[in-house]
């Protein structure tokens, strides 16, 4: 099969196995292991979050200690994962992998600090 065959979620892991092959120092193998199996696990970036679970809805509250008031919502969120700080990020997501046994689930991650602390499984559709 080539590249435009394959179905998006193949596509989708071949990118996702290329980054790490790319940058094998910036991603544990444990996480690696977590964003292959599409689940998000406390401790990961918003970015190691995004590779495990695709596309999602967000919300940040930018540290006022580092970024200007107006500052642009996704640079906040993506220097999370190289330099993080007080910064508040909700990533909202839906997929049937982050809870297999329950089929497709919406959920929240609530990051701090860089790192997801909370996983809140939401009810319905996002």
């Amino acid at each position: 099969m080539t590249e435009t065959t394959l179905d998006p979620k193949q596509k989708r892991r071949n990118e996702v196995l290329q980054i790490f092959k790319d940058y094998p120092d910036k991603i544990s193998p444990a996480i690696q292991e977590k964003i292959l199996a599409e689940q998000i696990v406390l401790g990961m970036t918003p970015y190691d979050a995004y590779l495990a679970a695709g596309a999602f809805a967000f919300k940040v509250i930018a540290d006022p200690a580092r970024w200007e008031k107006n500052a642009d919502p996704y640079k906040v969120m993506w220097a999370q994962s190289t330099s993080p700080d007080d910064s508040q990020i909700w990533m909202t997501f839906e997929n049937d992998t982050q809870y297999p046994a329950e089929g497709k689930q919406s959920f929240r991650v609530f990051f701090k600090g860089g790192q997801a602390v909370e996983i809140e499984k939401l009810g319905g559709s996002i």
